[in-house]
């Protein structure tokens, strides 16, 4: 009996660890896009670089909203604190673009529909949903 109210009372519980903390991406074009966020780490860049140096970490294919567009397992706050500057940069791309060149000549060329440089107060105000375009 015990051990039961003792699951049920940590089953209501929800550990940190377990959110999840997303900002969508919403594609109003009547085009597909790509995108990349330069948020470092593993993904390679911060601001205020640009492009990275492979296209490995680039979303293809984007039709209207990617839910995550990023995701983290950490606060906002605590994700922005973390980065270099207080700035996170989100490139989007032509699908078309991403599928006909290299993409050494994306990169070099700097073949970009747009790029956003946000801060978390930015983010906030956006109800972490970025609309494109």
């Amino acid at each position: 009996m015990l051990a039961c109210a003792l699951l049920m009372l940590l089953a209501q519980c929800r550990c940190p660890v377990d959110e999840f903390y997303e900002i969508d991406l919403v594609n109003n074009a009547d085009h597909n896009i790509g995108y990349y966020f330069a948020d470092g780490g593993k993904y390679g860049t911060y601001y205020p670089d640009s492009l990275p140096q492979t296209s490995e970490y680039v979303v293809y294919d984007i039709s209207k909203v990617t839910s995550p567009g990023l995701g983290s397992s950490v606060p906002w706050d605590e994700f922005f604190d973390g980065l270099p500057r207080d700035t996170l940069s989100l490139f989007i791309f032509h699908t078309d673009t991403l599928n006909e060149y290299t993409w050494e000549e994306v990169r070099d060329g700097y073949m970009i529909l747009r790029r956003y440089d946000l801060s978390e107060a930015d983010v906030k105000r956006m109800n972490y949903r970025i609309v494109y375009p």
